[in-house]
Order: structure tokens, then sequence, then C-alpha cells
């Protein structure tokens, strides 16, 4: 990625945006819709935000052919502006980045918002060209989903960029200077989009959405085809549903049931402009993602080289740290389930590198979370630990991996019991064999963290072996005196969820 940073991104700006990782942080986003403030507590590799507030300025709004932002917006933006410095000042926040992009760079006054702006911060805006908007839009979303191939377009009030992505790396991108506050007519919008041939020429079978209005877009699907799980990042919505909602927000302005109230009014532009680039890029579904331009900015300048090899294990090992009992416990669980991998990630006669790779990185994830909720009551643990997985404040987990980690932790505090609360997401969404994958897993969390304690060297009296439909538990000499018969109905059940025969030998040392 660093290799495309000379193309995409003037390096002037690359100086610009350079953090002391160590520090906490603040981020200033001056769209041309709404302004927020996220402040970050950069404590480990996983920055978690203290403060996030957005205040919906519109300082884009009326910004006609004329090119001038209105005062009245500027007042309401200066006014949003102040009182972020107040916080800014009260938590003694001495690492701020502030920027703005479409409103402010393509307006012929912006001197009059920018001075005062400035002054009021007392911290410098950079405005962002198009390149850099458009860079770091891509690396939010790469931060997440790293692999990710096919279009992005992040809407904004007064623009939308637009990046092709193959293997998580840029491959074009543009901007274009409508978004849903302009007065943009449909044939103009269909104009840019044909003249762009690499957007009419595209390939891709996924567009991914980024922004408030693809959002609000995500919202109202849930809404009216009741979508079981209301998380809208990941949420994945096939083009023909999607048109058909579109269609309906841009001809019928008052129909627009699930869309939030804040998005209402400018949603039939957004709907005009987005039901348009899917018919010309041809994708056959939106992935609604929940990634912004900040997150592209967290990842150059507030994360370590750990944190952006699997943001997934970056946010898990910093919730392991504020929750395991006893440390070094999440590697030990893992080495002593991964065995299991065997007959669980491989579900045909030719082993699948990719399947087991993504099997892995789940169940890493698992053990780093599998004490969220040992201090919450027994009876409620496992419905607590699985609604905190499914609101999981992160990006980097499609919709079936956020189920199949809740089932996890579900068993791992439930076991087989079926008379403990469960929350109904957990039956849908991902298929029957994934299912009762994550439930092995969350019975084997269970079985090695009750029969050591929770304390690492007790783990390591025990080992598996997954062999010829076979799984065996082999306990070391200093271990006998742990097995007992519950020890061993637990084990079974172990081996019976994964389908193997259970035997258990005792080692001398």
């Amino acid at each position: 990625m660093k290799s495309l940073v000379a193309s995409f991104l003037d390096t002037r700006q690359i100086a610009k945006l350079h953090f002391q990782r160590t520090a906490t942080m603040a981020v200033i986003d001056i769209g041309s819709n709404s302004i927020r403030l996220v402040i970050y507590a950069s404590q480990g590799s996983y920055p978690f935000p203290l403060f996030n507030e957005r205040a919906n300025c519109r300082l884009g709004e009326g910004m006609g052919y004329d090119g001038m932002l209105r005062e009245d917006r500027i007042k309401v933006a200066l006014a949003t502006l102040a009182r972020f410095a107040k916080i800014l000042s009260n938590m003694r926040i001495s690492k701020v980045h502030a920027f703005a992009t479409a409103a402010v760079r393509c307006a012929k006054n912006a001197k009059q918002f920018i001075s005062p702006a400035t002054a009021l911060l007392n911290n410098e805006i950079l405005v962002l060209s198009k390149q850099a908007e458009a860079y770091y839009v891509a690396r939010g979303l790469t931060l997440n989903l790293p692999r990710a191939t096919g279009l992005v377009a992040d809407l904004g009030g007064c623009s939308i960029e637009i990046i092709k992505l193959k293997n998580g790396l840029i491959k074009e991108s543009t901007s274009f200077d409508f978004g849903h506050l302009s007065k943009v007519k449909r044939s103009q919008i269909d104009d840019v989009f044909r003249a762009t041939d690499w957007i009419s020429a595209n390939s891709s079978k996924r567009l991914y959405g980024v922004g408030g209005s693809f959002r609000a877009l995500a919202s109202a699907y849930i809404k009216q085809s009741g979508y079981p799980l209301p998380v809208l990042h990941g949420l994945t919505i096939p083009t023909k549903a999607a048109q058909g909602l579109l269609t309906a927000f841009a001809s019928k302005p008052n129909e627009l049931v699930g869309v939030p109230p804040g998005r209402q009014k400018t949603m039939p532009v957004a709907a005009k402009i987005i039901g348009r680039l899917l018919d010309h890029c041809g994708a056959k579904e939106i992935y609604t993602s929940g990634t912004s331009i900040r997150d592209g900015v967290l990842a150059e300048k507030g994360l370590d080289d750990d944190g952006r090899a699997d943001f997934l294990q970056s946010v898990c090992g910093e919730i392991s740290k504020a929750s395991h009992r006893f440390a070094d416990v999440p590697d030990s669980l893992f080495t002593f389930l991964r065995p299991l991998g065997g007959s669980l990630a491989d579900t045909s006669d030719k082993p699948d590198k990719s399947r087991k790779r993504k099997f892995e990185r789940l169940l890493r994830a698992a053990c780093l979370i599998s004490d969220l909720c040992w201090k919450e009551h027994e009876d409620i643990r496992g419905e607590i630990g699985a609604r905190r997985v499914l609101g999981l404040p992160v990006n980097c987990l499609s919709h079936k991996e956020r189920i199949w980690l809740a089932i996890a932790i579900y068993h791992r505090y439930v076991g087989y019991k079926t008379n403990k609360s469960r929350p109904p997401e957990l039956s849908a969404i991902l298929g029957c064999k994934r299912r009762l994958e994550a439930t092995t897993i969350g019975l084997g969390l269970r079985f090695a963290l009750i029969f050591s304690g929770g304390v690492p060297n007790c783990l390591e009296y025990l080992s598996l072996t997954n062999e010829v439909g076979v799984l065996t538990l082999r306990v070391k000499d200093q271990g006998r005196g742990l097995i007992d018969k519950h020890t061993r109905r637990r084990f079974a059940q172990l081996a019976q969820s994964a389908s193997l025969i259970p035997e258990i030998e005792q080692e001398s040392v």
C-alpha cells in the first residue's frame, strides 16, 4: 500500500497528518453535511474512542453554482467547533488532527470559514485534496477488510469519491463534485459515470457503500425486510432489493420507512446518485461499510504494526487485557483447541488453506475474549456475552463472523443447557454447519477453562489430537487429579459436537 501513496496522496499532506502514536489524540472531520469529533485513547494497539459526537451542520447546503458557503451555515459550523474546542481543552487533548473535505475544498469563500475555525481550535485545519480524501476512504475500509475487491463509494454532502480496489490495493480513484446536498440532474450523473470507463466497465460484483446515505439505506432495508441483525456494518443488500428502495425514495419522498429522521430530507437525491451508480457499475450487491475517512487516518497514523496486521486481533487483545483473570491464557487456549480445526475447518476432501486460515482467525479471537463476562451473574453470562459480541464496536467482522463468535461465547458459558435465555439472532444468518462449528469451539473453551480454573499452567497438562475420527485428550501426570466425572462428561460433549469419538489418555511424565 505504501508504494501507492505517492500516486494517490500529496506527500506534503502525509507529512501534515503525523501523530505521536503513544499520545491521546483527537480527530475533527469537517464534512459537507456533518462535523464530527472523535477522541481516541491510544493506550495499546487499538485506540478505543473516549468521545464521539456528530453535529449535522450542513456546511455545504445551498452551495450552488456561485460556489459560496452560506453565512448561516458557517455560523452553525463555527458554533459546533467552539463547543468541540471547549471539550478538547477540558480533556487536555494536545494532539488534534482537523481536516475538511469537499464543501470547504470547493468553496470560493473557504477562508471565511477556515480562518475563524482555526482560531477557535487553535489548530491547523487541513483541506484534503480529492486524491487525499479518496486515499483515506479506501485505507479506512482496508484496515477492516484487508483484501477487499470491488468499488468503494463514499457519498458525502458535496462530493462522491469512488475507488477501485483489488485485494485491498487501490487501482483507480476519482471524485465528483456532487453529493446528497447538491442539486444535480440524473443526466449529469449519467454523463460523468459513463465517461469514467473503469466505472462503467467494472467487473466487480460488490459495491462498498461508505457514508451516512448508504447507512440510511441499510437501516431502511433492515426495517422493511425484517433482517434479524440490526448492525449496519457488514450488511449485504442485493442490488435488486436496493434498487427497489432507491426508486421509492427518489420518486416518493414521503415513503422513507426506516430512514433516520436526520437523513430523510436528503435521501431522495442520495437515492438518485446511488441508483445511477449501481446501474453503471453493474455490482450485484451493496456491502454497507461503517468505516470512514477517519479510519483511514487512524490506520496510517494511530496504529502500530501489530494493529495494522489484523485489526480484529488488536481489538480482542485489548478486551483480553481488561477481562482475563490470568495472563497468557488465550495463547494456551488457542494451542489446545487448534487441533479441532482438522475436522471443523476442512469441509471437503481437499484441504482449504483459506478456510483454515479464517477458522483460526476466529478461534484466536474467541480465545482472546473468552473471559469477557466472567464477572457477570452466572444465570445470564451466556446471553450477555453473546449480546456483547453481537454489538462489538468494530468494523472488521462480517455478519456471519459476528454470529459465529457470539455462538462460541454463548456456549463457552452455557454449555449444552437449554434452560438459559438465548438471543434469537444466534439462530439466523449463519448456516447449520457453521453454527455447529462455533458451538463446538464454545464447548471447547468451556471444557478447558473449567478443567484448568482458567490458569495457564494447568492448561499445559492437556493436549488434544484429532485423528481418524477420534478426539483424544492426553493428560499429563500432574493433571491427573483434575480429571473427574464432570470433566469426562464435558469432554464427551465436546467430541460429540465435533462428530468425533472421545478418548482420554493419562500419561506419566
